[in-house]
């Protein structure tokens, strides 16, 4: 392949980062490839499988079906969409970059921005959760009246059409996407550190005994909705942030750094973001205990008295 055919190449991606001659791909750069279809091809089952049985879970079984679950399941349809969409582009991609296929420019221009707006609406989405959890806390009158699953659900769809037409926006104008998801950003921390507040608040309260026992119930439920919310916002920072932050290194320096480390950076990182689809689910079952009695009465097909003795002699846990 010559100069001016690599660069034609290189040019039909729409994105520079990719300088690769699909001629003459390096050995390593096939192993990279590789390395990415593998955990893709064996989490991607996992992760639509798992997120599908949540949304179903809270859908159909009414012990699950509080307003804390419902923003979660809000969230799940990202990390669904992830899974069922975005994940088998990143195997498409790699594939097609193992093999030399010039298809690698167009889904892996197709993958990025699926990937943009996927990124945006987990984000909207932690607004949402984070928003739940504070009202439910810190102002329980509003979030009895006001809060409802129906509202919960038309503010995920705003979240979704708000990712969709910030993305669009683009280039010009860059500068108010980022002052919107700055201050997004912010949104979350502020809600979460004020409920924690208020949750320590509560547990002097316990401590004193200074709550009824029906009072008790309540608070020590709406803690642990409240502290499932935190670990999920921190399983999203702890795969987003080092991700974010090795793309903008990559994007800094792409000059000076060779085409297959670029390449295989931006892959792992890319591929980090994406496990958090399934992490969160995981997070849910480990959270929820029966979360994972339905999960097994959906999959064994069992009766929920059956499932629980199930879930007991597998987890090897009593009832919480």
């Amino acid at each position: 392949m010559n100069h001016s055919t690599f660069n034609t190449t290189v040019s039909s991606c729409g994105n520079s980062l990719y300088r690769v001659n699909l001629a003459n791909i390096s050995p390593d750069l096939r192993a990279v490839s590789i390395f990415r279809i593998v955990p893709n091809a064996f989490t991607c089952p996992l992760t639509i499988v798992l997120n599908i049985l949540l949304m179903v879970a809270v859908k159909t079984k009414r012990q699950l079906r509080t307003k804390s679950n419902v923003a979660l399941a809000c969230l799940s349809t990202t990390d669904l969409f992830i899974g069922v969409a975005l994940q088998p582009l990143h195997i498409a991609s790699a594939s097609l970059l193992h093999r030399g296929d010039t298809m690698f420019c167009t889904v892996t221009r197709i993958s990025t921005i699926i990937t943009s707006i996927c990124g945006l609406a987990s984000l909207h989405h932690i607004v949402l959760v984070s928003a739940e959890r504070y009202f439910a806390i810190k102002h329980p009158f509003i979030h009895e009246t006001q809060v409802t699953e129906v509202r919960i659900i038309m503010t995920s769809a705003l979240a979704w059409a708000a990712a969709i037409l910030l993305y669009t926006m683009g280039s010009p104008y860059a500068a108010i996407v980022i002052v919107c998801e700055a201050l997004l950003i912010i949104l979350p921390i502020y809600c979460n550190v004020s409920v924690y507040k208020e949750i320590r608040r509560n547990e002097k309260q316990i401590a004193a005994n200074q709550v009824s026992l029906e009072a008790k119930e309540k608070i020590l439920k709406k803690r642990k909705a409240f502290y499932t919310t935190v670990i999920v916002l921190l399983a999203i920072l702890l795969c987003y942030v080092p991700s974010s932050i090795c793309s903008v290194i990559l994007i800094s320096f792409k000059e000076r750094i060779a085409p297959d480390i670029m390449i295989a950076g931006l892959f792992a990182s890319a591929s980090l973001a994406v496990l958090n689809s399934l992490f969160n689910p995981l997070i849910y079952a480990f959270r929820i205990r029966y979360f994972r009695v339905v999960v097994i009465q959906l999959l064994a097909r069992k009766t929920i008295s059956q499932a629980e003795e199930l879930e007991k002699k597998i987890f090897a846990i009593g009832p919480r």
